[in-house]
């Protein structure tokens, strides 16, 4: 069993009220811990924090977590094309390794003992 120390590893300082955020992050970790550990860490009742495992139940599927989102990245030459990561792994099919050499026109790939280049444009 881990020892909880709040503030720090990504949980919230003791203080007196809590964000919505915050209760979901303490409640979480009561999961690992345990509701009693938790509690008396932040010198809070055990049902506030067995009350808190509710909150992330209530969330509207609806609204896009953060960690869902996927960020879109384009890599573009001198000349301006542009391809992208999924791509450029297209076109090294299967290789365990990419190095991206944009002003060579090239991506360098590596695949076991075996390695090669393809050409991004």
């Amino acid at each position: 069993m881990s020892e909880l120390m709040p503030g720090l590893d990504g949980m919230p300082p003791i203080k007196d009220h809590y964000d919505d955020g915050e209760k979901i992050l303490i409640a979480e970790k009561s999961k690992e811990l345990g509701v009693h550990t938790v509690a008396n860490a932040y010198g809070l009742k055990w049902q506030s924090v067995v009350s808190w495992k509710r909150l992330k139940k209530q969330q509207p599927a609806s609204v896009p977590s953060p960690k869902t989102k996927k960020t879109e990245i384009f890599i573009q030459s001198p000349l301006g094309g542009t391809i992208t990561p999924d791509e450029i792994i297209a076109k090294a099919e299967g290789a365990d390794k990419i190095y991206v050499r944009v002003d060579e026109n090239k991506a360098y790939w590596v695949k076991g003992q075996q390695n090669g280049a393809v050409n991004l444009w």
